[in-house]
């Protein structure tokens, strides 16, 4: 960036601020050392712009406590610190240069704030949340459009074809949605197309009344949804023969404002529109005419942003609160994706939201109601093998799944062959094995969500999982049932070698048995199927999973990456169509727990569910640092800056050592251990698992110079020699002294991690971030304070973290 023309002026340093520039500074930043090209002893003799460039570097090292390095044993004291923060920032406002305010509104810079500090009781200052333009989220955008149509129920899951949504999240773990986006040319060259498919879809219904064009008529055949009727305001001036007069375009335009911005027009925006309406229609007639004007209201900027600015008089501390309108917009929005329902629009225009405790009745109704905010946790999940769990709140999932950051294993390629073919990419229509993973961390994540008690304990420390669970557990129990039943029926029967005499035989009976679906006679292959099926698992005295995996779409088989056994391939039993008996190898299936979720050996808490350590993991290998970075910063409220750019991040390979021990080489330079030290001893406890998510006692050298035997990659893979690994590990930073230390392996880690109070507090930072769109400052701290607190008192209840943010003067005033 360039900087403005300035008067070149001369630094004024005060002499106490030499004096720590001297003390803490020079000595690794001055004439002759200058590490990394930071030299401080020459501030005054540097041009304007590189002044300020030097000093903006220098304010964020300072800030975040990286400067003096903390394994320096001569520090600043907090006093120290803070007078030279007041000089470096007054150099910098005096010539509005400084850089750090804004960049503390990044995702990347939420750990910047003191922890001990926030959670010290100590800060007086009002919290407040800047008054803002925010733009709309993805899912707020796709429901806002779905507001345009009123359509409810069932019909709000239905994807419209012809609306491409201009907003994406990025990819990273953690919260995605801030309130610091813009809007730019790309999003608004998108919103033209959609406004014209939106209008074109809200006057269709009256067009085809009027005879303008057929109800079969449609200008992309893939693109067949409509809605049922046009709004009566548009009707009337469509289906008029004459030109509308203005009291009909008046309600035509107050109908379209309440459908896409949901309020009234102004007087002034009323004239306005009235005048675009009529100078419309007499170009285009009735029908084009009024479309324009549509489409004109739907890219009105307010379509795509959140407006929150407070009303009324400023308070003491110069802040204000919500308007009504304001206020019920932003609780509905922080609690699910929709606008404001009936009642909280009532409440907002009576009167009724004005007071902490009108905030705390709405908030809690809302968290209550098991439908309005009903839909599934991710849509784009749902391929040709499933769909995505459907939940009352699906928001309040999406935050803990946006912290733990698991879904990001669908953008990590494995070869199949790797996993002996039982591992599938994401491919066109489908998610793969990850997909799978995911929908089932999604799973148990709102189980324990919709408990609501002790929900961050019970999330890190369950051994309980969802694997495969296709049906409820009282109709698999049935499902179990039936089966057995035709087992125990036919088992002594020549159903090898007369299958067809079997099927004739136990026709009546069959056909009783309802998850078997059989109608007549015609298909003695498949009783055939259902024997080898039942033999291989009822014969010894297991449980078969609750589908046949001859079944259309069948596409279980990820069960190995809970280090479960495998359920039968698609193929074991050949068709359905041939009696012949196939020959069997034999092989050990899984005993399926019909009641779910379940125990897992080996296992504990999301930490150590296959989706989450896919997502922390490498094409390749199993990733301490990433896996240790994450704990540092989600759980531990710590910072870890980004590689170098001059830093080239590989791990050389070694054939003869393991992935850990060429990890613990490559980063012990003093160096790079100054910041993998904050990593590294928490991930190396999670090398019980491979990069699949796998649990292990030895790695897998996967070198050419380790193989021993070379497969084929379809039916036989490649065996390796192995190597024992090392699962122990180091915690520090939970402030704790009874915590901290060496540990065997996960699951201590996990254990402890759980007991932490700092882990505790830090998920509840993310959860404020999740609900305020922004990262906390010091003045938000009695807004956490307080949320911790409702959750211990309420027994760990995530609702109640909620409820205590969305009454917090951080949710309430604007400044």
């Amino acid at each position: 960036m360039t900087l403005p023309v300035l008067a070149e002026q001369a630094l004024k340093m005060p002499q106490d601020i030499e004096y720590l520039l001297e003390d803490y500074c020079f000595t690794c930043h001055e004439d002759g050392t200058e590490k990394g090209d930071v030299r401080l002893d020459n501030l005054g003799e540097l041009s304007l712009e590189a002044r300020l460039d030097m000093l903006n570097r220098a304010h964020e090292q300072v800030f975040l406590s990286q400067m003096p390095p903390p394994d320096k044993k001569s520090q600043p004291t907090d006093e120290e610190r803070a007078k030279l923060m007041a000089w470096i920032s007054g150099e910098l406002d005096a010539h509005g240069a400084g850089k750090l305010e804004e960049k503390l509104r990044y995702p990347a810079y939420g750990n910047a704030i003191d922890h001990d500090a926030l959670f010290s009781g100590e800060v007086e200052e009002a919290a407040y949340t800047p008054a803002r333009r925010w733009l709309v989220s993805p899912q707020i955008f796709n429901e806002r459009v779905l507001d345009v149509f009123e359509l409810e129920g069932r019909d709000r899951m239905r994807p419209l074809y012809g609306v491409t949504n201009p907003f994406l999240l990025p990819d990273n773990s953690g919260v995605r949605y801030y309130d610091n986006g813009i809007l730019d040319g790309g999003h608004l060259l998108v919103m033209l197309k959609n406004a014209d498919w939106i209008s074109a879809k809200q006057i269709r219904a009256a067009r085809v009344k009027k005879g303008e064009i057929k109800a079969d008529e449609f200008p992309d055949q893939k693109d067949r949804w409509a809605p049922r009727s046009t709004p009566e305001a548009f009707e009337t001036v469509i289906l008029k023969d004459g030109a509308p007069n203005d009291a009909e375009l008046e309600a035509a335009i107050r109908k379209q404002f309440q459908l896409v911005l949901r309020r009234d027009p102004t007087t002034e925006e009323l004239s306005e529109y009235l005048d675009l309406a009529r100078s419309a229609v007499e170009l285009g007639g009735n029908t084009e005419g009024l479309r324009q004007m549509l489409v004109t209201v739907v890219l009105d900027s307010e379509f795509l942003y959140r407006l929150e600015f407070g009303a009324g008089e400023e308070d003491g501390h110069g802040r204000k609160k919500l308007s009504p309108r304001e206020a019920a917009f932003a609780i509905s929005y922080a609690i699910g994706d929709r606008g404001p329902d009936a009642e909280l629009t009532a409440a907002a225009a009576e009167g009724r939201l004005e007071t902490r405790e009108d905030y705390r009745r709405e908030v809690a109704r809302l968290l209550e109601d098991p439908e309005y905010y009903r839909g599934e946790v991710d849509s784009s999940l749902d391929g040709k093998h499933y769909k995505s769990n459907e939940t009352a709140h699906p928001k309040i999932i999406r935050f803990f799944r946006e912290f733990f950051g698991y879904p990001a294993s669908l953008r990590v390629f494995k070869d199949g062959a790797r996993s002996e073919g039982k591992y599938s990419n994401p491919d066109r229509g489908t998610q793969g094995t990850p997909g799978w993973l995911t929908l089932e961390a999604d799973r148990i994540v709102t189980w324990h969500v919709e408990k609501d008690r002790d929900v961050f304990k019970t999330l890190l420390t369950s051994d309980e999982f969802f694997v495969y669970h296709n049906m409820e557990n009282e109709q698999g129990d049935q499902t179990i049932s039936e089966w057995r039943s035709v087992y125990e029926r036919l088992k002594d029967t020549p159903w090898r070698t007369e299958p067809q005499k079997v099927l004739d035989e136990h026709l009546e009976f069959l056909k009783t048995i309802k998850s078997m679906r059989i109608v007549d006679n015609s298909k003695p292959g498949e009783i055939v199927n259902y024997m080898l099926f039942f033999e291989e698992h009822f014969g010894k005295g297991i449980t078969p999973f609750t589908r046949i995996p001859w079944s259309h779409g069948y596409y279980y088989h990820h069960a190995p990456f809970y280090s479960l056994p495998p359920t039968p391939s698609i193929w074991r039993y050949g068709s359905w169509k041939s009696s012949k008996v196939p020959e069997l190898e034999s092989e050990d299936f899984w005993d399926y727990p019909t009641h779910q979720p379940f125990r897992i050996a080996n296992r504990k808490g999301i930490l150590t569910h296959p989706a989450w350590l896919i997502a922390h993991s490498t094409n390749f290998h199993a990733d301490a640092i990433r896996r240790g970075r994450w704990i540092r910063e989600k759980l531990l409220a710590g910072r870890v800056p980004d590689v170098p750019i001059t830093v080239d991040a590989q791990v050389p390979e070694d054939p003869h050592r393991t992935f850990r021990q060429r990890v613990e080489d490559v980063t012990a330079d003093s160096a790079c251990w100054k910041c993998h030290q904050h990593m590294n001893p928490l991930g190396f406890a999670f090398e019980m698992y491979d990069d699949f998510g796998r649990y292990r006692l030895e790695e897998i050298m996967e070198h050419p110079d380790n193989l021993l035997e070379k497969g084929n990659g379809k039916t036989t893979f490649d065996v390796y020699k192995t190597a024992p690994i090392v699962t122990t590990g180091e915690l520090d930073g939970t402030g704790d002294p009874a915590l901290d230390g060496e540990v065997e392996d996960a699951f201590e880690m996990i254990d402890r991690l759980a007991e932490s109070d700092r882990v505790r507090q830090s998920i509840i930072r993310h959860a404020f971030r999740f609900y305020m769109g922004r990262n906390e400052k010091l003045s938000d701290s009695r807004t956490l304070i307080d949320a911790d607190k409702a959750y211990l008192e309420s027994d760990g209840s995530f609702k109640a973290v909620i409820l205590s943010l969305l009454t917090s003067d951080s949710f309430i005033y604007r400044k």
